[in-house]
């Protein structure tokens, strides 16, 4: 049932893209086509997450671009500017998605190139939350970042993984890859971690996961520890009809996962305020 549910879901979505394609002037274009997904996304998701277009902002004054949604903490985390474009504090996003109308491979390299200089300004600071049997402390998730293409632009789903793979050797570091994308009605690429050693493989779309893969095969391999032989890949899932189904399953799999800090507003005023403990029942 829930396939059939998320392929009318997707087909719906694509013919609203379409119906804004009528519209000549590109920025309203494009713009039309963004609220689409966050009108979605606004209404499906767990109320606790809040949706919104604009830009993300550091206590150190740091901005964002202006990201095509952002995914929010919508319970404890204030949006400092509300209006078409919204300002939201850094430690309350859990990530961002960046919406393309044609995923050329310039769109493509542009969006990935837009969510490593986002999630470069996140915070690694510990948070401190106070309950009544103890206090403790502990470090936020890492945010994601996605792409989602309406249309291929004459592109296929390989050419744009192997760009992917090219792009992500250049950036190197895997706390700024781009989590996973997709194009609605044709497919998704991410990546998958296989255990050689074990047989097995897994869904690697999680940032944390990932750096902590990566940080754990260097640390074994700096002291000469024998480890698992694991291999790292990006796969390419043709899903067509289904494709926005599994989108949509894949960023609740990752938002279940995230933990991230309440913003200390006093931080942003004054450096020098002592920091807010959290208090939680």
């Amino acid at each position: 049932m829930l396939p059939k549910l998320f392929e009318s879901i997707e087909k719906t979505i694509l013919a609203r893209f379409r119906e804004a394609g009528f519209i000549k002037h590109a920025g309203d274009k494009g713009e039309n086509r963004e609220h689409i997904l966050r009108e979605f996304l606004a209404t499906h998701l767990p109320k606790k997450y809040g949706i919104a277009k604009g830009e993300v902002v550091t206590k150190n004054g740091q901005h964002s671009h202006s990201a095509d949604i952002i995914i929010y903490d919508a319970i404890n985390c204030p949006v400092l500017y509300s209006e078409k474009t919204a300002v939201i504090p850094i430690e309350g996003v859990f990530g961002i998605i960046e919406v393309k109308s044609s995923l050329s491979k310039a769109e493509f390299v542009g969006a990935a190139r837009q969510i490593e200089a986002f999630k470069r300004l996140a915070p690694r600071e510990l948070g401190v939350i106070e309950t009544r049997e103890y206090v403790t402390v502990h470090r936020p998730s890492r945010p994601f970042g996605l792409i989602v293409g309406f249309d291929l632009a004459g592109n296929s789903l390989d050419s744009l993984s192997k760009n992917w793979q090219e792009l992500n050797a250049e950036i190197h570091n895997v706390n700024f890859f781009a989590n996973y994308f997709c194009v609605l009605g044709e497919g998704l690429v991410r990546y998958e971690k296989v255990n050689l050693s074990l047989g097995e493989k897994s869904l690697l779309i999680d940032t944390d996961e990932f750096v902590k893969l990566v940080q754990t095969k260097h640390k074994r391999s700096d002291n000469n520890e024998q480890h698992d032989e694991i291999v790292l890949r990006s796969i390419v899932e043709g899903l067509k009809d289904a494709t926005f189904g599994r989108f949509f399953v894949y960023l609740l799999v990752l938002l279940s996962r995230m933990r991230i800090n309440t913003p200390d507003l006093g931080q942003y005023l004054d450096p020098e305020l002592p920091l807010t403990v959290i208090k939680e029942s």
